[in-house]
């Protein structure tokens, strides 16, 4: 049985890194954000086209500009970074990376996915009819035509808007 088959079996542990041998580069050297994250909302991967917590609204507001507001408030529940398989759809060659990161909405009510999906804010979200101002900008991701948008690792982890405020009150986020 070879060494790979054992440590998938968790049969082998390889051992730990030394402190004096190098430590692999990373992508990145300094915290882990992707500037384009893959994003899974009613089982649909799409790729953003800005990090997580800088997705804008796309409706419009009383003086005809685009809101400034993101999805991602303090006031709603958030998705959760996972590793999940790097797979293909059918038909497709496999992808030599093993793990790639996502985040998840999966577990989010479904209005609140659609709200993701339509691209509007909390406050914009109670108004669908409401014409929008620009496109939503989510891409059906494709991990072939994708590849360099694929990360093997979590991101750091961050603060949501907001939970600064919260944690000075004793508030747990």
């Amino acid at each position: 049985m070879n060494t790979r088959r054992l440590i998938d079996a968790g049969a082998f542990t390889p051992p730990p890194a030394f402190a004096d041998s190098p430590a692999p580069q990373q992508e990145n050297s300094g915290a882990c954000r992707p500037a384009r994250p893959i994003v899974q909302l009613l089982y649909v991967r799409y790729l953003a086209a800005r990090p997580v917590d800088e997705i804008q609204c796309i409706a419009p507001t009383r003086r005809r500009h685009r809101c400034t507001s993101t999805l991602l408030s303090p006031d709603t529940p958030a998705g959760t970074w996972r590793l999940v398989p790097a797979t293909a759809t059918s038909g497709q060659l496999a992808l030599p990376a093993a793990v790639m990161a996502l985040y998840d909405l999966s577990a989010l009510p479904y209005a609140e996915q659609l709200r993701w999906r339509a691209q509007r804010c909390p406050q914009h979200a109670a108004s669908p009819t409401a014409a929008d101002l620009a496109v939503a900008e989510w891409e059906p991701f494709d991990p072939l035509r994708h590849h360099e948008h694929i990360h093997a690792r979590l991101p750091a982890p961050a603060r949501r808007p907001g939970s600064a405020g919260r944690a000075r009150q004793g508030v747990r986020p």
